[in-house]
């Protein structure tokens, strides 16, 4: 498979020779896809007549394609070597998932804040890479030279904005927050990887 029409979408060209090594005889289609709001990517095992796909977004920036891509990668090595036997991001896709960012970090030179947040992601992956605050506030700051603020960084009582709605954090959680919709005082959980604005 020719991967230089990726070009765009990496932060190197020099990962382009792992990522090859990782994709050598896979029988899949790999697809550009328009921005999504639920999801970064995703894969698709084979359905009959047909081959597995990866899909990814073409709005991400390039850390985000490049690390959601990898994550994608996991999936289909999973499904080549378990078919429909392990859970979508069961210990089998976290083994893989954590030795090809591993692989990754030796394989080319990164920014160090890239670097040391995949190693650490890589002990314990998430089913989602903005599952992990650290990881994902690395790669926004990498992607964008413009100022932000994550959810995770704003304080417990703190007003803030989010989507054009005002909300009040109550507690933490796993990887989302309590919060109260200061209009309306329902409260939601939001991801604590959300890009929010303080008031």
């Amino acid at each position: 498979m020719d991967l230089k029409p990726l070009l765009p979408y990496l932060p190197k060209k020099e990962v382009l020779p792992l990522l090859g090594q990782w994709l050598k005889n896979k029988e899949f289609e790999l697809a550009i896809s328009r921005p999504r709001a639920t999801k970064l990517g995703d894969f698709r095992p084979p359905k009959k007549g047909a081959c597995a796909k990866i899909t990814l977004n073409s709005n991400l920036g390039k850390y985000q394609f490049l690390t959601t891509l990898v994550h994608e990668i996991a999936h289909l090595n999973v499904w080549n070597a378990h078919g429909c036997n392990a859970a979508p991001h069961g210990i089998e896709w976290k083994t893989i998932f954590g030795a090809m960012l591993i692989e990754l970090e030796q394989e080319c030179t990164w920014p160090e804040q890239y670097r040391l947040a995949i190693l650490q992601h890589a002990t314990h992956p998430k089913s989602a890479v903005g599952a992990d605050p650290r990881l994902q506030k690395v790669i926004l700051s990498l992607d964008s030279d413009l100022a932000f603020t994550l959810l995770a960084d704003i304080n417990i009582g703190t007003v803030f904005f989010f989507k054009g709605r005002q909300f009040k954090k109550l507690e933490n959680r796993r990887t989302r927050a309590l919060v109260k919709e200061i209009a309306s005082q329902k409260q939601f959980t939001i991801p604590l990887v959300a890009q929010v604005e303080p008031a």
